[in-house]
């Protein structure tokens, strides 16, 4: 993808706050506020996200912010979205109950094996997320296959175990051939495209496999979006 800059930002999220969108630039840089964007918009796609409060759905720059305060380390949040000073006369401030320690791999190793005795919970959704461009292409019958091979998030939320150093899981990607005739031009022409891939993961020996159920472009998700919006400005008023 082209460099990342804050009036593509702006522009796609239809955020007006540029000088958060600026800060948010610096500090994560371009990679991780591409991964952001990604997902944001595969938010988007999927019905959006509610605001804290469950009374409405969050604007598109309210997904991407939302999304950078929960994949920032502590001290980027600090940075990126400060406390406001206390006003004189408020009192001394509260201090704040000491967090719990992170999870290690060790303890978490033995959660999962007293887990393993009990039966499992219902998952009644499962569904896998892949934003990306695809390696080489092989056409059979009506479905195509590739591969991709995942990244690792820049920072997980505070809490959880580290990354375990490991290689990144490849995955054998299988679309049905209406599906990928609808993103293929995009693909070619377009260098900076990205596939936004859905579907059902599964093992194939031991292989990693994924079902596509929706593979959609972004570029095509976002002139739609656009199409929508401008459809619903009222007629003789300028967006």
């Amino acid at each position: 993808m082209d460099t990342l800059t804050v009036e593509t930002l702006a522009e796609t999220l239809q955020e007006p706050n540029r000088p958060l969108l600026t800060q948010v630039l610096r500090t994560l840089g371009h990679d991780r506020c591409a991964a952001i964007l990604a997902d944001t918009l595969t938010c988007e796609a999927s019905g959006g996200m509610l605001t804290k409060d469950g009374t409405r759905r969050r604007t598109t720059g309210g997904v991407f912010l939302q999304l950078v305060r929960e994949r920032a380390t502590a001290r980027e949040r600090r940075r990126l979205f400060p406390r406001p000073t206390p006003q004189p006369g408020a009192g001394p401030p509260q201090r704040a109950p000491q967090a719990p320690t992170a999870l290690t791999w060790d303890e978490a190793s033995t959660f999962m094996q007293t887990l393993a005795t009990e039966p499992p919970g219902e998952a009644r959704t499962m569904k896998l997320t892949l934003i990306g461009r695809p390696g080489k292409i092989e056409a059979r019958g009506q479905a195509v296959m590739f591969r991709m091979q995942g990244k690792p998030p820049g920072a997980m939320p505070s809490g959880l175990p580290p990354i375990p150093n490991t290689p990144a899981l490849t995955w054998t990607v299988m679309v049905a051939l209406r599906q990928w005739n609808r993103v293929k031009d995009s693909l070619a022409t377009h260098q900076e495209d990205q596939l936004i891939i859905e579907g059902y993961p599964a093992m194939q020996g031991t292989q990693h496999v994924l079902l596509a159920q929706s593979c959609v472009s972004m570029l095509q998700q976002r002139a739609q979006k656009q199409a929508q919006q401008a459809a619903q400005q009222p007629q003789g008023e300028t967006p």
